[in-house]
């Protein structure tokens, strides 16, 4: 499975909600959590396409082992959307596996 091919159905698998419970506003902060955690791990790895190469050739959809840190970094945020949060850590594992891909430290070449 590729990060472009998650539907709302298994977000909403995934935080445990029923879609008929959610309201309209809710379902609408659940993708905006779906854009923002694509950002996220878009931000961490330097990877910035999703399913066309970005300037490097490189697309989110060629690393179906992204599907994890996603599944997991839109849980933690739905989890905590209260302001304040006292652990602010990242899952490791998600961690771990964006730090896999992570391209933002490679220089882009000599100018």
């Amino acid at each position: 499975m590729k990060i472009s091919e998650i539907t709302q159905d298994l977000i909403l698998s995934q935080l445990r909600e029923n879609e008929a419970a959610l309201s309209d506003a809710d379902l609408a902060y659940i993708d905006g959590l779906k854009e923002a955690t694509i950002a996220y791990i878009k931000d961490w790895t330097g990877i910035k396409g999703l399913d066309t190469p970005d300037e490097n050739g490189r697309m989110l959809d060629d690393y179906e082992d992204l599907i994890y840190p996603f599944m997991a970094i839109i849980s933690f945020m739905y989890d905590n959307r209260q302001m304040t949060v006292e652990k602010d850590r990242i899952n490791p594992v998600a961690a771990s596996a964006l730090n896999l891909h992570s391209f933002n430290y490679v220089p882009e070449g000599e100018s």
